[in-house]
């Protein structure tokens, strides 16, 4: 096999930048300065933000199916989705929400067809 040096400077000027995409908050924030508050309201919303949308992209095919009918993964997208919101309410823990929601979602889609035979 021969050696490429393109291949090589590639991984090399891939693994710097990435090195310095996580270093440079810690450059310009770290020593004990604090962050400023706009930055730190960013910070607070942005988990949730990420959350909203993940969960609107996840559901968004079977809100739209639901138009022409109600799908099995629709009831178990709908009911998972109650179910995240309960636990989260309940405990207060992103982790335990979603590892409850997604059990609960593999469990009655695999379930539900069998029950509504």
């Amino acid at each position: 096999m021969q050696f490429n040096w393109y291949t090589v400077m590639l991984i090399a000027i891939t693994a710097v930048i990435t090195f310095l995409l996580r270093a440079i908050p810690f450059m310009i924030f770290g020593g004990g300065k604090k962050m400023p508050d706009r930055v730190k309201k960013v910070a607070d919303l942005l988990p949730a933000a990420i959350m909203t949308v993940l969960v609107i992209y996840c559901i968004k095919g079977e809100l739209l199916s639901i138009a022409t009918g109600v799908s099995i993964t629709a009831i178990g997208s709908a009911v998972a989705l109650l179910v995240v919101v309960a636990v989260h309410l309940w405990k207060r823990n992103t982790l335990v929400s979603i590892g409850v929601g997604t059990v609960i979602y593999m469990v009655l889609i695999r379930v539900l067809p069998m029950w509504i035979k």
